[in-house]
């Protein structure tokens, strides 16, 4: 039978997932979902189907998220990094912020995967991009984005532990 652990604090939690290799995560305020955005439609967080234009390489209509290994959706793989994604989304949030997370042995939808952030700036030290490896169909991206936040695990309002 598999064991069931209970996690008094983060720290308890922070240790288990260094066993299994790590983690991704990312702050999001509460209410908002993990992997998706409100609609925007103008601007440079300009959205479609919930997918940020800045995040990933579209197609010029719009319909299809082109492959690049440096574009994505931002995620972090420590907890430095996690500390600062948290206080800049909290900082203009005004609500809370949860912590979605998933392990780094996670199952990831065929033609995505995490790559770390290869600029040599010292905040991508931590910094992982859920990528598109293949050319997709908006709609398809949006469906594996909402399959990988079905599958995170969430810490609520993380500020105090973090």
């Amino acid at each position: 039978m598999d064991e069931t652990k209970q996690f008094k604090c983060l720290t308890d939690l922070r240790e288990i997932i260094s066993e299994l290799d790590g983690f991704y995560a990312r702050p999001s305020v509460r209410g908002q979902h993990p992997t998706l955005y409100p609609e925007v439609s103008d601007g440079r967080y300009r959205t479609v189907c919930g997918v940020r234009v800045c995040d990933y390489t579209l197609s010029e209509d719009g319909q299809w998220v082109l492959p690049d290994d440096q574009m994505g959706l931002s995620f972090s793989s420590s907890w430095q990094h996690l500390k600062s994604a948290h206080k800049m989304v909290s900082r203009g949030a005004g609500k809370d912020v949860d912590v979605f997370w998933v392990l780094s042995r996670a199952d990831i939808p065929k033609g995505m995967s995490f790559q770390p952030d290869r600029r040599a700036s010292k905040s991508a030290k931590g910094h992982y991009l859920l990528t598109v490896n293949e050319r997709m169909k908006i709609s398809s991206l949006v469906e594996k984005l909402k399959w990988i936040a079905d599958r995170m695990s969430v810490i609520k309002n993380a500020g105090d532990a973090l």
